[in-house]
């Protein structure tokens, strides 16, 4: 009741529940300054004085706040992301998941933690959980800290480098055939868009630069070695004139 907008009169607060999921909508669109992208790190308002009664009455924890404690909750129950996507500028609509995703991830990151004896914050657990849904890291303090507790391995170097869930975490599952896929998924797709690329253009060094700008030179000169090896490609003329082209 302290979040919704009450200019808005011939709307209620709606909260359906079902096996699958919890759903609360309520009426008025984000407050000034809160997006999907920004609201589990920025405040905003609405009804201060509804929201500061309730704390003072001990009905809630933080008033202003929660966001995070809801996302928290459902990471570690392994139940996975809430969503907001269903919210407009006339409501929003908050659907938390009701049913266990993932409970051999949810082991497996409770036994890292007894093991390494670490506590996790809230936006490390938020990046672990990105990370296990296949989504960029956007914190680098995160990731520095998950790449030294072994939980999370990196796949690539440079600007195209990405990260997954450990092999410890596949082999726990007993998955290690996905493990294996992630792994060397995006070496193989650069090696695959470098060989097209070459089958419509001559490969000078410049163009395939411009071409995979994702990428570290270093990276482009090791991916085109690989293919080299493996008799897909060869490089044609001088050693700084010249160019590559698949091998027919």
């Amino acid at each position: 009741m302290t979040h919704r907008d009450y200019t808005i009169q011939n709307q209620s607060v709606f909260i359906k529940a079902s096996p699958k999921s919890f759903i609360m909508e309520s009426p008025g669109g984000f407050p000034p300054g809160i997006t999907i992208d920004n609201i589990l790190h920025s405040r905003n308002w609405r009804n201060r004085c509804i929201a500061e009664m309730f704390e003072k009455a001990g009905m809630v924890e933080r008033s202003g706040q929660g966001m995070d404690d809801i996302y928290e909750l459902t990471i570690r129950e392994g139940k996975g992301l809430p969503d907001l996507s269903e919210s407009d500028a006339f409501s929003v609509c908050l659907k938390i998941p009701a049913q266990v995703k993932d409970r051999k991830f949810i082991l497996f990151l409770e036994k890292i933690i007894n093991e390494k004896q670490i506590s996790l914050s809230f936006d490390e657990i938020y990046e672990l959980e990105k990370i296990r849904e296949n989504q960029p890291v956007s914190r680098i303090e995160n990731r520095d800290k998950l790449l030294g507790t072994g939980v999370i391995e990196q796949v690539g170097k440079t600007r195209g480098a990405k990260y997954i869930l450990s092999h410890r975490y596949y082999a726990h599952e007993g998955k290690v055939g996905v493990y294996t896929k992630l792994s060397g998924l995006s070496r193989a797709k650069n090696k695959e868009l470098i060989l097209k690329h070459l089958k419509q253009n001559k490969g000078y060094r410049h163009d395939l630069m411009e071409a995979f700008p994702e990428l570290d030179p270093m990276d482009v000169s090791n991916l085109l070695q690989e293919l080299k090896r493996d008799g897909k490609i060869r490089f044609v003329g001088h050693s700084k004139t010249g160019y590559w082209e698949p091998v027919n």
